[in-house]
C-alpha cells in the first residue's frame, strides 16, 4: 500500500485537530489517546499487555477476588428486599475475567442466573468479554446512556482513574489549564493564558500541577439516570483532596504505562501507552452526591477486603483441607496481606434510595466517611 492510500496516523489527526481547533484541552488529548476507535490504547487493542496492579493481581491470583465481590451483590440484593429483576452492571471490563468468577461464585446461591450489562465501546474487548463470558446471561451496551432503566448494582475497577482529565498549573495565585500544542518536532504543554474561574481547589505554589475531571460528573449522573434503585461500587486508585494536594504531590499524580514500564511524558506516542492519574476520592463523593447517590462508605481495599471475606473465612473454619480449601486460603492470604493489596486503592460505595440499614461486610470497618463530603 503506498503512504498516500493510508489513514492519517494518530499523531498527525491530533495534530490536524489542534491546526483546525486551537490548542487542546489534555482531556481531548487523552480522549484520543486512549479511545481512538483506530488506533486508542484500549481501543485497539494494545491494552492487552495490560497493567500491573492490583487488579490483575486480584484476578490472576484466582477466582476468590470475585467471589468476594459476588458476596457483596448478595448483600446488596438482600438489602433491596431481594428484588426479582436485580441486575449487574460493569463498566471497564477488560477481558471479563472479573465478571466471570463473580458469576460462577453467584451459581450456588440465589442469584445464580443473574443478568450482567457490560458496557463496553470497544469491540476488540467486547470479543474478547463474550469469549471469556460464553453461556452466561449477559448483554452489552456501547455507552451508559444506552443502558435500560435497572435496579441492582453498578460496579467497576479502575475505571474512574481512566477517564479524561485536565491538568491545572498553579501560577500567581490562581490556577491555569495546561493546553495541548502542536510543535514540529512533537507535541507540548502550555498554559492557558487566563486563569479558571470559579474554582474550588485551594491556593497552591507556582509551578504546582494536579489532575481535574470535569467529565466523571456526566458519566455518574448518566448511571443514576438508569439505576431506579441500588447501588454504585467503585473500586479505584486513589485518595481524598487533602491527600492529593500535599506539598510533596507538586508534579501531580499523571503516570504513563506501556509494557510495564513507567514513564511521565504523555504526550509521546498518542495510542502507545495508558495514561492515568490518582482519583479525587473528595470529588467522586461530591459529583455523586450531586447527582442523587447517598454515600455509604468508603476503606481502602485492603480493610474492605478483610471484611467482606468474613463470610468465606468462616465457611472454611473447621473444614478438613483439601487442595481446593488450602488454594483458596493461599489466596486469601495473598490477597488479604497489606504489602501485595496496597492501601493506595479504594473502594467506595453509593446507594441510591435504598439506605443501608447496616453496612456491608467490605465496610464494616471503615472509618467514618462523612470528611468526602464536607
Amino acid at each position: 500500500m503506498s503512504m498516500s492510500a493510508r489513514s492519517p496516523s494518530l499523531s498527525d489527526r491530533i495534530r490536524q485537530e489542534i491546526e483546525t481547533r486551537g490548542p487542546l484541552p489534555f482531556s481531548r488529548f487523552m480522549d484520543l489517546a486512549l479511545y481512538d476507535p483506530l488506533e486508542g490504547y484500549y481501543t485497539s487493542g494494545r491494552a492487552a499487555v495490560g497493567r500491573e496492579g492490583d487488579f490483575f493481581t486480584s484476578v490472576s491470583i484466582g477466582p476468590v477476588f470475585g467471589a468476594i465481590l459476588a458476596g457483596q451483590f448478595l448483600e446488596m440484593w438482600e438489602a433491596l428486599g431481594r428484588p426479582p429483576e436485580f441486575r449487574l452492571v460493569e463498566q471497564g471490563a477488560n477481558d471479563g475475567r472479573l465478571s466471570s468468577d463473580i458469576l460462577k461464585a453467584l451459581s450456588e446461591t440465589p442469584l445464580a442466573g443473574v443478568p450482567l450489562t457490560i458496557i463496553e465501546p470497544a469491540s476488540v474487548l467486547r470479543e474478547k468479554q463474550a469469549a471469556t463470558l460464553a453461556d452466561r446471561n449477559v448483554q452489552w451496551v456501547e455507552r451508559p446512556e444506552d443502558l435500560p432503566p435497572f435496579e441492582g448494582v453498578h460496579f467497576s475497577n479502575e475505571l474512574f482513574d481512566a477517564l479524561p482529565f485536565d491538568i491545572l498549573e498553579a501560577r500567581a495565585d490562581a490556577w491555569h489549564e495546561l493546553q495541548v500544542h502542536a510543535e514540529e518536532a512533537g507535541f507540548s504543554f502550555q498554559p492557558a493564558p487566563h486563569p479558571i474561574q470559579n474554582m474550588d481547589l485551594p491556593p497552591r505554589p507556582d509551578g504546582y500541577r494536579t489532575e481535574l475531571r470535569r467529565h466523571q460528573r456526566n458519566l455518574i449522573e448518566t448511571i443514576s439516570s438508569r439505576l431506579r434503585r441500588g447501588f454504585l461500587l467503585a473500586i479505584d486508585y486513589g485518595m481524598p483532596r487533602a491527600e492529593l494536594l500535599a506539598p510533596h504531590r507538586s508534579g501531580g499524580t499523571l503516570s504513563c504505562y506501556a509494557q510495564h514500564r513507567r514513564d511521565e511524558a504523555p504526550l509521546e506516542n498518542p495510542g502507545q501507552k495508558d495514561i492515568t492519574a490518582h482519583v479525587d476520592f473528595t470529588a467522586l463523593a461530591q459529583d455523586a452526591a450531586d447527582c442523587g447517590f447517598a454515600l455509604e462508605g468508603y476503606t481502602d481495599q485492603h480493610h474492605f477486603l478483610v471484611g467482606a471475606s468474613t463470610a468465606l473465612m468462616k465457611s472454611l473454619d473447621g473444614a478438613a483441607p483439601t487442595p481446593s480449601t488450602l488454594k483458596i486460603l493461599r489466596s486469601l492470604r495473598t490477597l488479604l496481606h497489606p504489602e501485595t493489596m496496597g492501601t493506595q486503592f479504594k473502594s467506595i460505595l453509593f446507594s441510591k434510595k435504598a439506605p443501608l440499614a447496616k453496612p456491608l461486610s467490605g465496610f464494616q470497618h471503615a472509618g467514618d466517611c462523612g470528611f468526602l463530603l464536607e
